[in-house]
């Protein structure tokens, strides 16, 4: 028999256990505000299972381990755009690498990472605007990791295919140089050429983890728009992380309401524009 959505609801202890189940797991930080959101989006699930309460999905969970990542990926946001907060992709070429590109270091790679990069639109985004300014910069190479929870949006970010809709913003030229434009059924859609590609490695990584394995120092890092989803210490212990594994005078991009408090973290922090932070030099 369908389970109707009006016959599934979420008691204050369940949502409780959810709430707790996700803050220890990812670190994501489920208010009483987005109760009614989460009882949407899981009861969705719930009918697909075929389960007829969320006390029934807890039990499934238990027995079927892969259904975790399913929740996350329920439960995760994932609105994002090309040239999201141009101010910073302005910042970064016409500042901060200019700076790194014209030292005398020896290890000529720069390292960037988009840690939430959704679907992949702000990783593309930073292909772009460095293979431009590229050929400024002789022996450089470029490495950039791109990471989420979310598999589903990790999945899309790899496809690297968007519709119409989706590349607003892109330039005319942009799509020419960086985009294939898709003919017979893919028609209305482009995909990311190989060319731009060829910088970005995408990973799965869960930021609430106490350590990311990620080899060698970066340049930059982008987290915006995520620390919204988290309460105060874990975005502490998220900007502590990224200050040891960032090079004196790194960049750490925040989203447009987002903010490095006032504590131990921030002392390793001094805000140079809005939501751009570099990283004190030692």
């Amino acid at each position: 028999m369908a389970i109707s959505p009006n016959d599934i609801s979420l008691s204050e202890k369940e949502y409780i256990q959810l709430r707790d189940f996700i803050y220890k797991k990812i670190g994501v930080n489920l208010t009483e505000s987005k109760k009614t959101l989460i009882v949407s989006r899981l009861s969705k699930r719930l009918r697909e299972l075929n389960l007829a309460s969320f006390e029934g999905y807890f039990r499934y969970i238990d027995t079927h381990k892969d259904e975790v990542q399913v929740l996350f990926n329920r439960l995760t946001t994932n609105v994002t755009n090309f040239f999201r907060e141009n101010h910073h992709f302005e910042y970064l070429t016409k500042q901060h690498l200019p700076k790194i590109m014209t030292s005398d270091a020896k290890d000529k790679v720069l390292r960037i990472w988009s840690s939430a990069c959704s679907t992949g639109e702000e990783p593309y985004t930073i292909a772009m605007v460095i293979d431009e300014c590229l050929s400024k910069y002789p022996g450089w190479r470029v490495e950039i990791l791109a990471s989420d929870i979310n598999t589903d949006a990790l999945k899309k970010a790899q496809e690297g295919i968007y519709t119409k809709r989706e590349i607003q913003g892109i330039s005319y030229e942009r799509l020419k140089e960086y985009f294939k434009l898709g003919v017979g059924p893919n028609a209305g859609l482009l995909k990311v050429k190989d060319s731009l590609r060829k910088y970005i490695t995408f990973r799965q990584i869960n930021l609430s983890a106490n350590e990311y394995t990620i080899q060698g120092k970066l340049h930059v890092i982008f987290c915006r728009n995520v620390f919204i989803y988290f309460d105060k210490p874990t975005q502490n212990q998220i900007t502590t992380r990224f200050a040891n594994m960032v090079l004196d005078d790194g960049i750490l991009f925040l989203g447009h309401s987002e903010s490095i408090q006032s504590n131990a973290s921030a002392s390793a922090w001094n805000l140079v524009q809005q939501t751009i932070y570099k990283k004190n030099s030692r």
